[in-house]
C-alpha cells in the first residue's frame, strides 16, 4: 500500500509536518518494498483550495494513506470522496511516523482536528 507522510524534507530522516494541505512535501512510501519517492506538495503554495490540489496530486499517485499531524475541515471534506484514509499523530521524522502507523499507533482521522483554515494562518506567520 502506498503511504504519503507530510514532510518538511524529501528524506526518511526529515521532519514530518503537522499540516497537511500545506505540507511542502510528501514523502510517499510503499509499505510492501519499501520504497521512497518524495514530492513537493502542489497545494502548499496555493492562494486558496490547497487542499483539492494535494487530494488530486495524491489519487493520481495511488495514495491510500495519509499520515500527518492534523487535517482541517475543506482537506478532510475532499477527501472523504475518494479511497485515501487519513491518520492523525504524525510527529518526529517521516521514518518514526511510519514505523508508528506499521503499529498501528496513530488514529484514523473520523472528522477535523483543526479550525477553519489553520495551516494558511501558519503559513502566514512563518
Amino acid at each position: 500500500m502506498k503511504v504519503a507522510i507530510t514532510a518538511r524534507g524529501k528524506a526518511l530522516d526529515s521532519e514530518v509536518e503537522l499540516r497537511f494541505s500545506r505540507s511542502p512535501f510528501f514523502a510517499i512510501v510503499d509499505t510492501e518494498t519499501g520504497d521512497l519517492n518524495a514530492f513537493e506538495n502542489p497545494g502548499a503554495a496555493a492562494k486558496d483550495a490547497a487542499c483539492v490540489e494535494a487530494v488530486q496530486f495524491l489519487v493520481a499517485k495511488g495514495v491510500k494513506a495519509v499520515l500527518t499531524g492534523n487535517v482541517g475541515h475543506n482537506a478532510f471534506v475532499t477527501i472523504q470522496d475518494t479511497p485515501i484514509r487519513i491518520y492523525l499523530g504524525a510527529k518526529g521524522t517521516v521514518r518514526e511516523t511510519l514505523e508508528n502507523f506499521t503499529k498501528h499507533k496513530l488514529r484514523r482521522a473520523t472528522e477535523p482536528s483543526v479550525g477553519f483554515q489553520e495551516g494558511l494562518r501558519k503559513r502566514a506567520a512563518h
